[in-house]
């Protein structure tokens, strides 16, 4: 009897020694057997099942956009784009899709965002401008490679084609997703994007200072 309390003093001398050093070591972080050994003590100690998770913040659910700083600054300073054009850019912020970099509609719930993507129409409703100055605004930055547009169609019955039209905006300026992991489709459509570009009136080529893809 002696020598079982003897033995189970001497195995939880250890392990008070284990979890004395972990919790020492836990100010500069656990290595990851160092966290199998705590969890290993606490199911002995308790008979449960624990795991190391991190607690969610408050700022995890909330929506960004980054502005690529360096190709922005770069762009204003060779003048790229007008003052309209980037005020306009500016605007199309919340409507930014994640990771895809789609321009969608979004319900008046904030919380909410519909799967549709914005057409110009939608967006001068939105931002109460003239349509046409949208849709001329839109197919002036497409052709300088910060919007993109995909089409896709269908065919009625009777023959009749009818299209719906996708804008992205270029991820290398307006991001809205982890730089690493921009959706492959979106890189493929800016793959060529602002690569060798002039700006109206010169011949000078030109490179951004960052491509994420």
């Amino acid at each position: 009897m002696k020598k079982a309390l003897d033995e189970a003093e001497k195995k939880a001398r250890v392990r008070d020694s284990k979890l004395e050093e972990l919790i020492n070591q836990a100010e500069v972080g656990l290595s990851a057997d160092q966290q199998k050994t705590l969890l290993e003590i606490l199911h002995r100690t308790t008979g449960d099942n624990y795991f190391i998770g991190k607690r969610k913040k408050k700022t995890d659910g909330v929506r960004f956009v980054q502005i690529i700083m360096d190709n922005y600054n770069y762009l204003s300073e060779i003048e790229y784009l007008t003052n309209a054009e980037k005020a306009f850019l500016m605007d199309l912020i919340p409507y930014v899709e994640f990771k895809t970099n789609i321009i969608i509609e979004r319900s008046s719930d904030e919380e909410e965002v519909n799967s549709n993507s914005a057409s110009p129409s939608y967006l001068a409703r939105k931002l109460k401008r003239d349509r046409s100055k949208v849709s001329s605004m839109m197919n002036s930055l497409m052709k300088k490679g910060i919007l993109a547009v995909a089409e896709t169609g269908s065919t009625t019955e009777d023959g009749r084609i009818c299209t719906s039209r996708t804008w992205f905006v270029n991820p290398n300026l307006l991001c809205c997703s982890a730089k690493d992991d921009v959706d492959k489709v979106t890189q493929k459509i800016f793959k060529r994007s602002l690569k060798n570009f002039r700006v109206e009136g010169s011949s000078k080529k030109h490179q951004l200072p960052i491509y994420l893809f």
